[in-house]
């Protein structure tokens, strides 16, 4: 973040407790005679209402966009806490988050790495996992899966209940230096999701949600619906939207638990609400099947989830809703919109957009 702008920030999240002659005076004595213009707006805005921060942030951080006021109120707390002398490893971890996510200044995955190795030798755990993390997806740094594998082991062991989920994972799909090995990956997943070890006890929404993959397929241990059905509800209740896809899913078909569309459309709208797009596509679906409560096929609506998922680069949402515009079905008829849509969930693998698309005219 600019230097300027990052004092600006400060001056107006101080305001309250100086209050705006305060902040005046402190501005002058710091900016007024580098940057005039800044000061002008400065003062403009200086009840410190949240839309100051943003428009002061939008106008002088050139090319970057508003900065949310919530966020830049964060990002500076963890900066004062972190990189001002104090040390607090927590919040050397939420600021390499801010500098990952791009919360309240620009995104920076070598900054953020910067701050996860420092929380993580101040005794983070979740310091450690999300530096392997940077290393596990070449985020910053030079892909190092063995590297990471490290980090995951030891953030799992000192407390943190994703770097087990990561630890998981990798011996799922055979990464960090391991052979492919599903009892260590049920092992690890069983760990996150439990948050056994944690200082807070609360386990890895993902983690239960991969543990109730393994029990429905039977990888690593012993295939057992009922067993799955809960996991994939408790990774959907503490925030895994794919959980709440899978428990949809499940409703859907009615394997594991009674089949219930209306409990279907529920899960799949509360993934699709979660930014979880098979649950927008799975629920226009039975929108266009006429499965939902008013029990009537609704082909307009489900064009409406197709929609949302294709906008978010979902290939069988720009499927769907290319079927919808190639026939007419919910929507006009408008073949060049239909072929854009094909191409576009075949340019991304789908291969019923694929298909669809060499047969559109």
């Amino acid at each position: 973040m600019h230097r300027l702008t990052r004092g600006l920030l400060m001056l107006l999240l101080a305001s309250t407790a100086l209050g705006s002659v305060g902040c005046r005076r402190l501005f002058r004595r710091r900016y007024a005679s580098t940057y005039t213009p800044t000061y002008t707006a400065y003062t403009a805005t200086v009840a410190a209402t949240p839309t100051a921060i943003a428009t002061i942030g939008g106008t002088f951080d050139a090319g970057s966009p508003p900065i949310d006021p919530a966020k830049a109120a964060a990002y500076m707390l963890h900066t004062t806490s972190c990189d001002e002398g104090h040390g607090v490893a927590s919040d050397c971890n939420l600021l390499g988050i801010d500098y990952e996510e791009a919360r309240g200044t620009l995104r920076d995955y070598v900054m953020a790495g910067k701050y996860y190795l420092m929380a993580c030798d101040g005794k983070s755990p979740d310091g450690c996992t999300n530096l392997g993390r940077l290393y596990d997806r070449g985020n910053g740094f030079a892909e190092d899966k063995v590297k990471a594998d490290g980090m995951f082991l030891h953030a799992c062991n000192t407390g943190s209940p994703r770097g087990c989920y990561e630890l998981g994972l990798h011996y799922l799909y055979a990464n960090g230096g391991h052979t492919q090995d599903n009892a260590n990956a049920v092992a690890y997943f069983s760990k996150a999701c439990t948050g056994t070890g944690s200082k807070s006890g609360v386990g890895d929404a993902y983690a239960c949600t991969s543990l109730g993959y393994m029990y429905m397929r039977g990888l690593g241990v012993k295939k057992d619906l009922a067993r799955m059905m809960t996991l994939y509800r408790q990774g959907c209740t503490q925030g895994d939207p794919a959980g709440c896809v899978h428990v949809g899913v499940q409703y859907e078909k009615g394997e594991g638990v009674a089949q219930d569309d209306t409990q279907a459309v529920t899960y799949y709208l509360r993934a699709c609400n979660s930014a979880a797009m098979g649950g927008c596509v799975n629920l226009g679906l039975l929108y266009e099947k006429g499965r939902t409560a008013a029990g009537v096929k609704d082909p307009a609506t489900a064009a409406t989830y197709y929609d949302m998922a294709c906008n978010k680069s979902d290939p069988s949402g720009c499927y769907n809703l290319g079927r919808l515009t190639q026939f007419g079905i919910g929507v006009m008829v408008d073949l060049p919109q239909a072929k854009a849509l094909y191409k576009k969930a075949c340019d991304k693998g789908d291969g019923d957009g694929c298909q669809a698309l060499a047969r559109v005219p």
